[in-house]
């Protein structure tokens, strides 16, 4: 049996790519999000994502591939040692550290190097053989739903349960960046209703400067958030999905707003509004002199 994890408030941030395979822009953008992470009181997890190149990747499509992922995974490699240093720097800054595997090779790297979490891809979320791996690997998991039916998400739900894994679920829509129209945040409200007890959370890829999406998620009862991570410099830009620290430190806002405004489940009225309802209500007030012990009605009071 998985060990039981907390998922509420999980805040997660995703690397993916933007290391940009330069192992100091990576160290640099773990630091400043470590840093907002205890500034905000975060259950922060700084997530990568692995791939083991040499044998993930068709040996017909090493040279040059019609797949626009392909140049880009191989352009921005790191190696497991180095790896492994980011890996340090998120636990030195008191992070958790979670990843995302593509592959059965890299769940064991993941065991081995002794993650917290571990992701499912919602591209993966058919890959039987893979999920069978990352079952077996007794982390906590998180799965994503991109472009999944719920037929397909009642599956994952199905595969993980029956494996007593202890999981979780993001609503997310693979659309980069995802517009207005497409965030379908209502879904949050279906999952949770269908799936009862399982944490669901948001996982983002609107537009950094994008802030109420997160704040209906939390009114919808989403309990965990992802988002893409990076910083521009002279040498690397940014896509147009994943924000910078200042952005993140916005986004992180609204969220701690969102909660201050959705509150509790049941209200407890404060002093402060119950003297101001007191002071519009009407007085009652006796029309004559009454003695003690007689019966009044109603004729002898106003108001």
């Amino acid at each position: 049996m998985t060990e039981r994890f907390d998922f509420n408030n999980l805040f997660v941030f995703d690397l993916a790519n933007n290391h940009q395979g330069d192992v100091d822009h990576a160290l640099k953008i773990i630091t400043e999000v470590g840093e907002l992470s205890r500034q905000h009181s975060l259950k922060g997890a700084f997530k990568f994502q692995f791939r083991q190149l040499d044998s993930f990747v068709h040996s017909d499509h090493k040279e040059s591939s019609d797949n626009k992922h392909i140049p880009r995974f191989l352009s921005t490699r790191l190696t497991a040692s180095e790896y492994k240093q980011l890996f340090d720097a998120v636990k030195s800054e008191g992070m958790l550290a979670m990843c995302t595997p593509f592959d059965e090779a890299s769940v064991d790297l993941i065991v081995d190097m002794g993650f917290d979490l571990i992701k499912v891809a919602s591209c993966s979320a058919d890959d039987w053989p893979l999920l069978e791996k990352i079952a077996g690997a007794n982390l906590p998991t998180v799965f994503s739903t991109g472009g999944l039916l719920i037929e397909d998400i009642d599956n994952l739900v199905s595969f993980f349960t029956h494996r007593g894994a202890h999981f979780a679920m993001m609503h997310c829509v693979s659309i980069y960046p995802t517009p207005h129209s497409d965030y379908n945040l209502s879904q949050i409200d279906v999952l949770l209703e269908r799936y009862n007890g399982i944490n669901v959370g948001w996982s983002t890829h609107e537009t950094p400067d994008e802030t109420v999406a997160i704040q209906i998620a939390v009114a919808k009862g989403a309990t965990m958030f992802e988002r893409h991570v990076g910083i521009e410099s002279g040498q690397h830009k940014l896509n147009a999905y994943s924000s910078s620290p200042k952005e993140l430190d916005i986004w992180i806002k609204a969220w701690v707003s969102a909660q201050e405004m959705c509150g509790k489940r049941e209200r407890d009225p404060s002093k402060v509004e119950t003297e101001s309802i007191d002071s519009l209500r009407r007085g009652v007030f006796a029309k004559r002199k009454i003695k003690r012990g007689e019966m009044l009605v109603q004729k002898d009071a106003y108001f």
